[in-house]
């Protein structure tokens, strides 16, 4: 058996909002991307988006190496980029990644919408658990592109529209909660990076 259909029959058996193949994955997020008026958007679209004066980490950009880069990234080089800032049009830029309204994203951060567009204006940074929370979000799109490489069939896969699904659904291995209700904490966050890992796995708690 396949990492691949490892996580294909995983999902299916842990979570009952996935369907059980990867095909079928694929297939949910072209839909959720059809609701959206049909424009397909993938972590690579938005590159020309992110602004010219940009401070996060000068090398980000919002593609898919980018967010794997963000992910596999040192623990200790995270925690300079978190005391570096995130700046609120790039906290808007990384979540815009998401199928899910700007507003409803932040809201779940814990972050107020209002502060955001303030600070967008200049691109002023957001507090350090602000801006922690941000990459959070960002870290787990790189985590699922990085399963989805070694699983061994990438072709086709749209990340964000599919975190963006599951995010927004109700998972039995989080007790009924919204992976999105999670994303407020930085414990929250781990336990949902965990579950997707499980799902990788087959495992669930």
């Amino acid at each position: 058996m396949t990492r691949a259909q490892t996580i294909s029959r995983s999902g299916s058996k842990g979570l009952s909002s996935e369907e059980g193949t990867s095909r079928s994955i694929r297939k949910r997020g072209k839909q959720a991307l059809a609701a959206e008026g049909g424009v397909t958007v993938r972590l690579q679209s938005r590159v020309s988006s992110v602004a010219k004066d940009s401070q996060l980490f000068g090398w980000f950009k919002p593609t898919e190496e980018g967010f794997v880069t963000l992910y596999k990234a040192p623990v200790l080089t995270q925690v300079e980029w978190v005391k570096s800032g995130v700046g609120a049009r790039d906290a808007k830029i990384i979540l815009g990644q998401l199928r899910v309204p700007r507003g409803e994203a932040l809201t779940a951060l814990q972050i107020p919408v209002a502060t955001v567009n303030r600070k967008a204006k200049t691109n002023a940074s957001l507090s350090p658990a602000e801006g922690e929370r941000v990459l959070g979000v960002g870290r787990l799109l790189g985590q699922l592109q990085t399963m989805v490489r070694e699983s061994g069939n990438p072709e086709g896969f749209d990340a964000s529209a599919w975190l963006s699904i599951w995010m927004s659904a109700p998972v039995p291995a989080l007790g009924g909660a919204r992976p999105l209700d999670l994303m407020d904490t930085m414990t929250g966050q781990a336990l949902v990076s965990q579950v997707l890992l499980q799902m990788q796995s087959g495992a669930y708690a």
